[in-house]
């Protein structure tokens, strides 16, 4: 009896599922419902699309925003980092010399740099630790200027932790004219 009452609740389940997905203002964060059938292994985790490296137990994503852009109308680039503990049962402890996280460079098609993104920065002269939990992630966020790129020029932005040289990620952008 159990079996046929957990038939009928599964396909109501998926039904319910795709339903909800197809919603405007669908969140980010996984519903209950999202997280019942991931439980079960009912649904399907694509790997994203922007997933960078994985080193350590630490995965790298990058995210620019905006893409695509014109030049004339965006004067800086919010570019994202986020670092996430793919490991289940290890703490990922990381230690920096001084207050910046980051370092993200600007690239012209040749990989000479045009941007130095902690060129304008500041940062205290005090060691830190970062500690990320197992399942866990840490997110960087900041701006970086459009002044030095031309339009219809490919740029690779780098991002790594001043650090850690292994852990860098990067992604290219083409600014429209």
């Amino acid at each position: 009896m159990k079996l046929r009452a957990a038939a009928l609740l599964i396909p109501f389940l998926f039904a319910l599922s795709l339903h909800a997905s197809e919603g405007a203002g669908a969140s980010p964060t996984p519903s209950l419902l999202d997280e019942t059938l991931g439980f079960l292994h009912l649904k399907h985790h694509p790997k994203p699309a922007d997933s960078g490296q994985v080193r350590d137990g630490i995965e790298m994503k990058l995210a620019i925003d905006p893409t695509p852009f014109k030049l004339s109308d965006t004067r800086e680039l919010n570019v994202t980092v986020t670092l996430l503990n793919r490991s289940s049962k290890k703490y990922v402890h990381l230690n920096f010399p001084t207050s910046q996280r980051i370092e993200i460079l600007v690239r012209d098609a040749s990989g000479k740099i045009v941007n130095t993104w902690s060129e304008d920065q500041s940062f205290a002269n005090d060691p830190a630790g970062v500690t990320i939990n197992p399942g866990e992630r840490l997110e960087y966020s900041t701006l970086v200027a459009t002044r030095e790129m031309n339009a219809g020029q490919p740029y690779s932005i780098e991002v790594s932790l001043p650090s850690y040289p292994d852990l860098k990620i990067q992604q290219q952008v083409t600014p429209e004219k």
